[in-house]
């Protein structure tokens, strides 16, 4: 539900500007990039004994792991911050026209918090049960809309060139960065020698479901149309006729769908960043870093709200410095366990000194 949401809401307008009917490849470049930050995970997570924090203390040393960790937090209250932005906007746009960012993203933040402070097994128990409950509904729409698929819109392919490409695969990578959110669940799970395969799953499932929906979305409004529909995917659910013409409205129950995803990665973004303040203020039983962070997604996602060229700034950001920093952290720490392993001594070697 994380990498689902903010991806399929957002990926179709901008590989239909960039790409055309090539988006599908940019999908496939994306997947590759992700597939690869996540065997990158994989490689430090089964030398990781206890926490991430600890491991890179034990690794780089104090001072660069809290650079590290300001990296992560950085990343997942402008990430949050985001996220609301997009979910108050969802909210007032399809839900209710009346209301106000102040009312809308105070609520969102208050529920992601008591989510937070809940646990992470009641909420992901909870997600579970959403994900079924919206997931079927889900998928029968896409059905419903294939009628209006005209696969005529598929074509041109490979008509972009390696720069598009490449830029849309950087797209599809940018939204699949909460990935990283793994390495910090370490103490949280039973087998964490699994979690980097559990992600490969995710991030199969993920790159399949959007690429059905492009091909439907492709298909139903061509590339010129799709180009300028903020969010194409539930314009589409608001189009499909269902069989009898029973409910009219079903745009506005699709919205659901979207905005439960959105509010999981909000809640994921709350979570991980409360989890890395507090590991770095040592802080114990009391919750300041989550309602800091809930604080500092608020006024992150107000200022997107009101200003657009935040969002551009925020664009940079996550192009420049996130996506580049996820990998260029985990390379920097196999490489310096590898380091640590060729200084040790062999056996025999303090003695070859000695003599």
């Amino acid at each position: 539900m994380d990498i689902f949401g903010m991806s399929s809401l957002l990926l179709p307008g901008v590989f239909s500007a960039m790409t055309g009917a090539d988006g599908i490849l940019c999908l496939l470049l994306g997947m590759a990039g992700g597939a690869l930050l996540l065997w990158l995970m994989g490689a430090n997570i089964k030398h990781v004994n206890g926490d991430y924090y600890s491991y890179m203390k034990d690794m780089a040393g104090q001072v660069i792991a809290d650079v590290f960790m300001v990296f992560y937090f950085l990343y997942f209250v402008t990430l949050s911050g985001y996220v609301l932005y997009e979910l108050t906007t969802l909210t007032l746009s399809w839900m209710l026209p009346e209301g106000s960012f102040w009312g809308v993203g105070a609520v969102l933040l208050l529920l992601a918090v008591y989510g937070s402070v809940r646990g992470i097994e009641g909420r992901a128990r909870v997600y579970e049960i959403i994900f079924w409950f919206l997931g079927i509904p889900l998928i029968l729409m896409l059905l419903f809309a294939m009628p209006e698929v005209n696969s005529a819109h598929w074509t041109p392919v490979v008509a972009s060139d390696g720069l598009q490409l490449l830029s849309g695969g950087a797209w599809t990578l940018v939204f699949q960065l909460p990935f990283s959110a793994l390495l910090f669940l370490l103490p949280f799970c039973k087998k964490p020698e699994k979690m980097a395969a559990c992600g490969r799953q995710a991030l199969l499932g993920v790159t399949f479901l959007n690429a059905v929906i492009y091909l439907i979305l492709l298909g139903a409004f061509g590339q010129n149309a799709m180009g300028v529909l903020k969010r194409p995917v539930l314009t589409l659910m608001g189009m499909v006729n269902l069989p009898g013409g029973f409910f009219t409205r079903q745009d506005v129950l699709m919205t659901a769908v979207w905005f439960f995803a959105l509010f999981a990665l909000l809640n994921t973004g709350i979570f991980q960043g409360g989890l890395i303040l507090k590991e770095l203020c040592h802080e114990t039983k009391r919750n300041y870093s989550l309602y800091l962070v809930a604080v500092l997604a608020f006024f992150v996602g107000k200022g997107l709200f009101e200003h657009q060229f935040l969002s551009e700034i925020y664009e940079i950001y996550q192009f420049s410095i996130a996506l580049p920093g996820m990998f260029f952290i985990l390379l920097v720490l196999l490489l310096m366990r590898q380091v640590k392993i060729g200084a040790k001594p062999g056996k025999g070697g303090a003695s070859d000194v000695e003599e």
